[in-house]
């Protein structure tokens, strides 16, 4: 009795393109994830809605991180990532958090586990969060605009500020603080930028502090505080999760 023989088709004539879609096309890299970002988005992106839509990564695109620039990793992966037009060094620091860890619910895991170190007894301890689940998020009333005309609580003078997008705040943390001048854009109708200069060392630090929070929009996004309670002392201490170049893998 003669074994049935499998045929195997000819593919050189076929179009590979289509194969592969037919093989990759119910896999959950190839399938989109919505997610509601704090600044609203419409406005500051010109999205049509408030969201953003996601896919899980792939391993050419974890290729593409760790072959590239320490810093500009998470930005070519958000950018690989992202279903909308959108460049992610303009992205507010709390759109781009909370795109982050979405990515990695979808890509490893809800659950991030990683060290810290008790302050108490020095103690390292194994700890672990559900990203999702553990830090609220708030998002913004109307939508975030790009610039904001509004009056200083001491002075009373009136400034048209501008929002700080992520990749200058990761550049230089202190940049805004730094270079306020650059993010008042007008005050009190003048635009002149030795004006503003001089003008912001003698304002109040009430004023400069508020100036500073509108810049930052820091009402809105991901709180990523958490109480951590040391498995050797049970000293507890209020801590903030910090993305680590961790974040992105599985242990």
């Amino acid at each position: 009795m003669s074994q049935t023989q499998r045929i195997v088709p000819d593919i050189d004539n076929q179009n590979v393109d289509d194969l592969v879609k037919g093989i990759l096309g119910d896999i959950p890299t190839t399938q989109y994830l919505e997610v509601k970002l704090p600044s609203l988005g419409t406005d500051i992106y010109g999205l049509e809605t408030p969201f953003v839509h996601i896919r899980p990564m792939t391993f050419s695109d974890e290729k593409a991180v760790l072959s590239a620039k320490k810093k500009q990793g998470m930005n070519i992966l958000l950018s690989r990532c992202i279903e909308e037009d959108i460049d992610p060094r303009t992205l507010l620091l709390q759109d781009k958090l909370i795109i982050l860890f979405h990515l990695r619910a979808i890509s490893i895991g809800e659950i991030y586990d990683f060290t810290m170190t008790c302050k108490e007894c020095n103690t390292a301890n194994d700890t672990r969060v559900n990203i999702l689940n553990t830090f609220p998020c708030v998002y913004a009333k109307e939508p975030t605009e790009k610039t904001v005309r509004v009056k200083l609580p001491e002075c009373g003078k009136e400034v048209v500020l501008k929002r700080a997008v992520s990749y200058e705040l990761e550049e230089d943390q202190f940049k805004v603080m730094n270079e306020l001048w650059r993010y008042m854009i007008e005050i009190e109708g003048i635009t002149n930028a030795k004006v503003r200069a001089q003008v912001i060392d003698y304002l109040p630090r009430k004023d400069i502090h508020f100036m500073i929070k509108e810049i930052m929009v820091s009402e809105i996004g991901l709180d990523q505080k958490f109480i951590f309670a040391c498995s050797q002392c049970g000293h507890e201490e209020l801590e903030e999760l910090k993305l680590t170049s961790d974040f992105f893998t599985m242990k």
